[in-house]
């Protein structure tokens, strides 16, 4: 469970999708990675560790962790966990469709921070059970591609349902024209008023919809983006710490730093050292 760079867990060539499963007695050291998990427990329990605290587990709890999230697992009791490892940019091709959708794109881009326990209901993972356990018990190469998104979109249903009844209808179009331009360009110095004249909307308003709907402000969207991509880099390169936050839009180094450790309770450098390729 401590692969972290993407040539390590995707196929070269393939798809950014994989399915693996474990069964942990022992527990997981603290570990991060630059793509999307998702982890399922299907059975036993643990306490799971990150940077948003400790969530006591069994049966039927979801962890979802973004790109840059670091965690682990104690006191594991006969866990067995299954987990789809996911490409964020799939969000952005393939799947971009699911912005639209109020409870799915918030928990894309909220990935259960806000509070609410990411669960699936028992005929649910029943379903993702059988699934997931087919396709990891089969020998490589991975299943194709359409058999991976089809399982990701029941996991990712099924724990929509377990957070609190949003307002009927779709994310507002400004919303997700505003989130695609922010991930399209995280190194462009933004401003919340070139922004919204972007998406023809008023500042105000376009605050008000985004953080309605994706549960932050645009200008904290953009902050989460750039400790996202700053993540992977402090992971997948030996480029210098002022270097990445150059690449990510934080040309300062003390403001990049502080930033980082925002999202991640590590300053880059000590998450490079705890994290990175070495």
């Amino acid at each position: 469970m401590h692969r972290v760079r993407r040539a390590e867990v995707f196929p070269p060539g393939g798809p950014p999708a994989v399915a693996e499963r474990y069964e942990l007695r022992d527990g997981a050291a603290l570990h991060s990675h630059d793509f999307i998990e998702l982890a399922v427990v299907t059975g036993g329990t643990a306490t799971h560790v990150s940077a948003a605290g400790e969530r006591e587990l069994d049966r039927g709890s979801v962890a979802m962790l973004r790109p840059g999230d670091w965690h682990g697992y104690r006191d594991c009791r006969r866990l067995v966990v299954h987990n789809l490892y996911v490409g964020p940019e799939v969000f952005q091709r393939e799947l971009a469709w699911l912005r639209a959708d109020p409870r799915l794109g918030r928990i894309l881009h909220d990935a259960g921070r806000s509070g609410h326990p990411l669960r699936l209901d028992p005929t649910t993972l029943r379903i993702v059970e059988t699934g997931l356990t087919a396709i990891t018990g089969r020998p490589r190469p991975e299943p194709p591609h359409a058999v991976l998104v089809g399982m990701l979109l029941c996991l990712l249903g099924g724990t929509a349902a377990s957070l609190p009844a949003d307002p009927p209808g779709r994310t507002h179009p400004a919303v997700t024209a505003a989130a695609r331009l922010l991930e399209d360009d995280v190194q462009r110095a933004w401003s919340l008023t070139e922004l919204a004249a972007a998406v023809t909307t008023s500042p105000a308003h376009l605050a008000r919809l985004f953080t309605a709907q994706l549960g932050v402000p645009p200008m904290t969207y953009l902050g989460r983006l750039r400790a996202e991509r700053a993540a992977a880099l402090l992971i997948e390169t030996e480029l210098p710490v002022a270097a990445v936050g150059r690449l990510v839009g934080w040309n300062d180094p003390n403001y990049a730093s502080r930033r980082f450790r925002h999202f991640f309770d590590f300053s880059p450098a000590a998450y490079r050292a705890r994290f990175g390729r070495s």
